[in-house]
């Protein structure tokens, strides 16, 4: 995959690491000499091979081949010491399910190389299933028939692919509908969740235009803020702290999809049941700021997210 692709999927690397820098610096010789001089790694057949079932592997591991090209696996173990090496204490690996194998022997190797076991974290991810118009998309590398990141991105934006990915735990397999996905409907849930920022920013500029001058918050009466879908949405909005914490710990960015759809169905809500701007001074001061806090909240879980939070949106398909 491209640098290019990744940019306009919003993804970027502080750094990045190749295997051909390691091998010049000589850093991959070095790990398995390291491993060597550990008595965790031995020749036979004319390869060196790590002692990977000392650490609960199911067999041992090929680090260089009979013909003296080190493997994958051999780099991998440079890198693990590169990377504690730059000051990192827990390295966090996201991983396909097709790597589900690789586990015993990387974290092997960390403990080999005199790291703490803890240290290494891995996280397995399911596949993607593809299906347009709710038929599944036949995926095949060999046959070249494969939704490709550009692709998806060209048919559906990457603030789309981006959130409807994140809907999904590592644990699950994510179901992908390309048609459902491209729609700019209500149906469509980063449209909901986008809807609900833009709608705010909306009523913010109104009142303003109308003259509403928005005063200090600790002169506002938030008391008064007593309607069900008022609660319910300041229960939603004192709740997100808890949930992001909760989401970085179990490495669970789901969770914060889930609450940016929580928080603007709520929101939703409240626009239907609840004048913003009227006659009522009091109470209009304490809406617009509890229009301001939720934008503020909406915007910084899809900032979490990758995602952007628009000041404007054409009228959404289904929103009223």
């Amino acid at each position: 995959m491209s640098w290019a692709t990744l940019a306009r999927f919003n993804v970027r690397f502080d750094s990045h690491v190749s295997e051909a820098a390691l091998d010049r610096k000589g850093e991959i010789a070095q790990a398995i000499d390291q491993l060597r001089a550990s008595g965790n790694a031995y020749e036979a057949e004319g390869a060196v091979w790590f002692r990977s079932t000392a650490f609960g592997d199911d067999k041992d591991r090929v680090l260089v081949r009979s013909d003296g090209r080190h493997t994958y696996f051999g780099a991998d173990c440079a890198y693990l010491i590169d990377k504690f090496d730059r000051g990192f204490d827990h390295l966090i690996y996201v991983w396909g399910a097709d790597h589900h194998g690789d586990i015993a022997r990387v974290r092997g190797a960390a403990q080999a190389l005199g790291f703490e076991p803890g240290a290494v974290e891995i996280v397995i991810h399911q596949w993607v299933s593809f299906l347009r118009g709710g038929e599944p998309v036949p995926m095949s590398k060999r046959a070249g028939t494969f939704v490709s990141l550009d692709e998806l991105i060209d048919e559906v934006g990457a603030d789309a692919a981006r959130f409807h990915l994140l809907l999904f735990g590592n644990d699950h397999t994510m179901r992908f509908d390309i048609e459902t996905v491209r729609q700019r409907s209500m149906d469509n849930p980063v449209y909901y969740v986008q809807y609900g920022h833009a709608r705010i920013a909306s009523i913010l500029r109104t009142a303003k235009e109308a003259g509403v001058v928005l005063q200090p918050i600790g002169t506002v009466d938030l008391a008064i803020l007593v309607e069900p879908a008022e609660t319910e949405l300041l229960k939603a909005l004192a709740e997100v702290p808890a949930v992001i914490a909760k989401a970085a710990a179990l490495r669970a960015p789901h969770r914060v999809a889930h609450a940016s759809q929580d928080l603007a169905a709520r929101f939703h809500r409240f626009y239907t049941e609840c004048r913003v701007v009227s006659d009522d001074s009091a109470r209009t001061q304490a809406r617009l700021w509890l229009c301001r806090a939720s934008g503020s909240v909406l915007a910084n879980l899809l900032g979490i997210l990758g995602v952007s939070a628009p000041e404007r949106m054409d009228r959404v398909e289904g929103s009223t």
